[in-house]
């Protein structure tokens, strides 16, 4: 049933026909039923029903169900539209105004002060009563009651705050949507379902929703504090910490430029460091896979490793790209991995193992269990932090949920986070102890850089390319494997501060300037992507899965090596143990 003209455009009709059960009856002014009242005489619910008593039935099946859930249920025809003491068909009646303001005048006056009540550039540009409290159906029967409904107002807000055409109209940016939904707050709330976060109305009110730049808005800077702290939610808050951006970080960085520079620093970096050592898998693969000497595994499960890292960069680069058959890649390549350790599994069944082989203490009882404690934590900061970092990933969602849920998955990214700040503190006093034993001489550090590692790295990339005949020779720790340290350490404190300020965010929100907090969050989330990457690729590779060391290298937990893996991996070092017992006139090599 249409709704009569003088109804129509009117963002108060609409509300107050969502009123009333018989609202929409009064449209059917063509359908002259029967006489209308004289002129003069009040209109009441008997006498409406005097002309539309056929359509009841009708009215009340369509809209009876969404009219019983709404809070106007008990509303007569006259609930909303008041007495008309002119006759209803007439052009004063169609000329009249139903007002939501006439039972809410206060939320009324609210809005009609704050930025939706001014004038549509395009018609329908501003939001209505309906528009908010009938949801995205418009229906004007299905007014529901949505305070505490935080999900609902926040998709509402959405709706028309995501439209890029409407908002520049009004000069409004249409990330604060985007970076709304990439925060902490946007996250939890609308992915993990926790309902006690802010949502849009929480921030910035309701009906009297006006722009942070007016002196009454809950967001200007001079009562933000107040407003954050609201509820019971950050107590404590001050300036610095309540515009630190949190919220809509893509609207602070875009306003300032330090933020801007460091989101840039941090995706050059991820890229390059990427492309970097996925071309050196590459490269060494290539060899592996068609150089003269075959691999240890064997060229068969050489290729299947080949192929499983293409398909990992391939994800890689889809994930960058936004797509969302990244993760079905990615699964490819762990298939394909597990068809390399297959093959392998044969392979080694056939193949004689050496006996009698020396061995040689390569890590200490210490040092592997910093390894351990580092590795555990590690893989459980990840398996907690990705699911938040990608909320918008279903597996991720699921994978959060296994772990408990967003409340269990903080608390275990929290004590993971408390054995990797002692492990690294613990290896540092490590470091101080052997320089100290061995008389504060630098050597003693021997996984400080040198110049032979750069050249190490010059021979090695022209050995790949064919441009030099062997490969070089490396002693106790190769350029590799110092990459792979200096990466870990170079991240701990950026990882460690930055996670402090975001497990403390009003202690240090308050002290800091104002984008400390958001400067934390890229600095935290970017170098722990990095740091993902790195140990998915670079050390994985190195450590594991190398043709020459698949599927594992044992070292990491036993400590040891053999005299054919040192041979191999570690010559120099091989030589210096073997002269070093022969001067000595001892065997030595049981001293990493």
């Amino acid at each position: 049933m249409r709704l009569p003209r003088w109804m129509m455009g009117r963002p108060g009709a609409w509300a107050l026909v969502a009123a009333a059960p018989l609202a929409a009856l009064l449209g059917a002014t063509a359908l002259g039923q029967s006489e209308s009242p004289s002129a003069g005489e009040t209109l009441t619910d008997a006498k409406c029903l005097e002309c539309h008593e056929s359509e009841m039935g009708a009215h009340r099946a369509v809209n009876a169900k969404a009219i019983a859930a709404g809070p106007h249920k008990d509303n007569g025809c006259t609930g909303c539209h008041t007495a008309i003491t002119a006759a209803p068909h007439t052009e004063p009646m169609k000329a009249s105004k139903v007002d939501c303001g006439m039972c809410h005048p206060d939320q009324q006056t609210a809005y009609a002060a704050s930025v939706h009540g001014r004038s549509d550039k395009t018609a329908g540009d501003h939001p209505t009563c309906i528009t908010c409290h009938a949801g995205a159906g418009g229906d004007p029967h299905s007014v529901t009651r949505t305070k505490g409904d935080r999900v609902h107002a926040t998709e509402t807000c959405s709706r028309c705050h995501s439209e890029a055409a409407r908002m520049a109209r009004y000069g409004v940016d249409t990330d604060a949507v985007p970076s709304y939904r990439e925060s902490f707050h946007g996250k939890a709330l609308l992915r993990f379902g926790n309902k006690k976060v802010a949502g849009c109305v929480d921030c910035h009110g309701n009906h009297a929703v006006k722009g942070h730049a007016d002196a009454g808005s809950p967001t200007h800077r001079d009562v933000a504090a107040a407003t954050c702290g609201k509820a019971g939610c950050h107590v404590g808050a001050k300036v610095n910490f309540a515009m630190s951006g949190a919220n809509h970080l893509r609207l602070k960085v875009k306003k300032t430029p330090g933020l801007h520079y460091e989101e840039l620093f941090f995706k050059w970096l991820t890229i390059g460091t990427v492309l970097f050592l996925m071309g050196g898998i590459a490269l060494d693969l290539r060899l592996k896979v068609f150089g003269k000497t075959p691999p240890r595994s064997g060229r068969p499960v050489a290729a299947l490793i080949s192929a499983s890292f293409l398909a990992l960069a391939t994800s890689l680069a889809m994930a960058f790209l936004g797509s969302d058959r990244a993760g079905l890649v990615a699964a490819v390549a762990v298939g394909v991995m597990a068809l390399a350790f297959v093959v392998h599994s044969a392979h080694s069944r056939r193949r004689p193992k050496p006996a009698g082989e020396r061995t040689f203490l390569r890590l200490t009882v210490a040092q592997r269990t910093q390894h351990i404690c580092l590795a555990l934590s590690f893989t459980a900061l990840v398996l907690t932090g990705l699911p938040l970092r990608f909320a918008e990933t279903p597996w991720l969602n699921q994978l959060y949920a296994l772990l408990g849920g967003m409340a269990v998955a903080r608390v275990i990214h929290r004590v993971a986070a408390v054995v990797m700040m002692i492990t690294w503190v613990w290896h540092t006093a490590y470091l101080v102890y052997r320089w100290k034993k061995a008389g504060f001489k630098l050597s003693s550090w021997t996984m400080f850089p040198t110049w032979k590692d750069l050249s190490d790295f010059v021979q090695v990339t022209m050995f790949y390319l064919g441009l030099w005949k062997e490969a070089p020779k490396y002693g106790r720790f190769q350029f590799k494997e110092k990459f792979d340290y200096f990466a870990v350490y170079w991240g701990m404190p950026i990882m460690v501060f930055s996670g402090l300020v975001l497990w403390f965010p009003i202690y240090y929100g308050n002290l800091l300037p104002e984008a400390g907090v958001s400067a934390a969050y890229i600095a935290h989330s970017d170098e722990a992507i990095l740091a993902f990457l790195a140990i998915l690729t670079w050390h994985l590779y190195n450590a594991h899965f190398n043709p020459d060391s698949f599927p594992m290298a044992k070292t990491f937990y036993n400590g040891i090596k053999t005299e054919s893996e040192m041979q191999h991996e570690h010559p120099l070092e091989l030589a210096h143990i073997e002269a070093r017992a022969a001067t000595a006139g001892a065997d030595d090599t049981a001293k990493p």
